[in-house]
């Protein structure tokens, strides 16, 4: 019974800390990552709806990059606040190891490994195709129609409209409308005292009355200098064109066949067929070098020459000089094969490195609290942001290296684990066992005996 209640304890207070630095880290990568897309968000009136959305997709495909901040964060927390209170001193006095203290944060961790697992496979394939589409219609969305009293509004193309004020919702005065041509010159200015504004929602038209104004026109006719008209009105409709205003839904088949949207069967079979792709694109660059080349001639007391000798090298080369063209089709054409492969193979890999994660982190948090035995937020927090930026740099740089052709793409999806897990399971050693050779002490002594041998 007693080692329930001890789990039940462990676990309690192992889950607020964790609820806390997860949402709030996840939070800060959601406002991190749409910043960079707020061009196409701010200014075009999307409804508050449409953003819901975005944010929700967001934190759906970012959950697994913030899920090992909360776990270390946690484990350090739940771990130090032990130390702090000598808690955790009193167990290991009764003959709890600490391995079996950390057994039910350890269990937690394998759950949050099952769940990641399923959302890097199927979720977050499915959120990245909802994310990006949105994204995309945001991007191509033109401003929704808002008339600012004061400003030129320009979400009408071909016009610049600017009234002075709005009463009610179509009540304008002191409106002044410009038509451009399409060389970007004025070809029509309209001014009225006051009008009223119409907009048809069903056929997409924004239709003005306009009421006591004039409108000036430009001709210009070739070799003549322009021609001016005006023309004033007690009365005056303008039908204009806004099927282009607001948000568009694209069809998300269109993107479906990117690596962020890919469940991992799908990804499989797609890196495969590249695979088989850059092989037959490979075969046949070498079937074209092989017909361009001449065959070699033979005296009647020679031999022939070995297939990669120094002469068909010499013809080979000035094979290529001769079809340059042909050649830099190939080479960008493998190029372009080889960084998709990458892209993709990197996806794959991630999908077993994110899930994996969380479990070294806890396991290093935990390790860091039984070490630094301090609790709050001051000290965890510091050490938790520390190891979280070391690991968003490694999996930022070991993206970009793999993308490149520098490091292979299963390297550069587990170099942050690379660099971090031989670290927890140092300071697991180090926390669990009394070995002399993990301090820097033993080592100094059997240098300084080394040396005087």
């Amino acid at each position: 019974m007693g080692i329930k209640r001890l789990d039940t304890y462990l676990l309690g207070n192992f889950v607020k800390p964790f609820l806390a630095s997860f949402s709030t880290t996840l939070v800060v990568l959601v406002i991190q990552f749409l910043s960079r897309y707020q061009e196409d968000i701010l200014g075009k009136g999307f409804p508050a709806s449409v953003l819901a959305e975005l944010f929700l997709y967001a934190c759906a495909s970012l959950v697994l990059l913030a899920l090992p901040m909360g776990l270390l964060m946690a484990g350090l927390m739940t771990m130090g606040n032990l130390g702090e209170r000598l808690e955790l001193t009193a167990l290991q006095s009764a003959g709890v190891p600490f391995a079996r203290i950390l057994a039910p944060l350890l269990l937690f961790g394998l759950l949050s490994l099952g769940a990641a697992t399923a959302l890097a496979w199927y979720g977050i394939p499915h959120a990245n195709l909802k994310l990006y589409t949105l994204l995309y219609d945001m991007e191509q969305a033109r401003p929704a129609l808002a008339l600012k009293p004061g400003l030129f509004n320009r979400w009408i193309e071909g016009y610049a409209i600017r009234v002075g004020t709005i009463h009610g919702e179509k009540h304008l005065t002191d409106v002044l409308i410009y038509e451009y041509a399409p060389d970007g010159s004025i070809e029509r200015t309209i001014t009225a005292r006051h009008g009223e504004l119409f907009v048809d929602k069903e056929w997409l038209f924004l239709t003005f009355t306009l009421y006591n104004g004039c409108q000036y026109e430009t001709s210009l006719k070739p070799q003549r200098a322009p021609l001016w008209s005006r023309a004033c009105f007690d009365t005056l409709r303008m039908r204009l064109d806004i099927s282009g205003l607001g948000l568009k839904r694209s069809d998300e088949k269109l993107f479906a066949g990117h690596q962020y949207m890919l469940p991992i069967g799908d990804l499989r079979r797609a890196i495969d067929s590249l695979h088989v792709l850059l092989r037959q694109t490979e075969a046949d660059w070498q079937k074209v070098l092989e017909a361009q080349l001449p065959p070699p001639r033979l005296g009647s007391d020679t031999l022939a020459p070995p297939p990669h000798s120094e002469a068909l090298r010499i013809q080979a080369e000035n094979l290529l000089r001769r079809d340059k063209s042909l050649a830099e089709y190939y080479t960008e054409r493998l190029r372009q094969l080889y960084e998709t492969t990458w892209r993709y193979e990197l996806e794959w890999y991630y999908k077993f490195a994110y899930p994996l994660a969380p479990v070294v982190f806890l396991v290093l948090g935990a390790a860091l609290g039984g070490i630094i035995r301090k609790g709050g937020l001051g000290t965890p927090l510091v050490v938790s942001t520390g190891f979280f930026i070391l690991f968003y740099v490694l999996n930022a740089q070991g993206k970009k290296l793999a993308r490149e052709g520098i490091l292979s793409p299963g390297v550069g999806a587990f170099l942050p684990l690379l660099v971090v897990a031989p670290a927890a399971l140092y300071l697991v050693l180090l926390v669990t066992t009394e070995a002399r050779w993990l301090y820097k002490d033993y080592w100094v002594k059997k240098w300084r005996a080394w040396r005087a041998s």
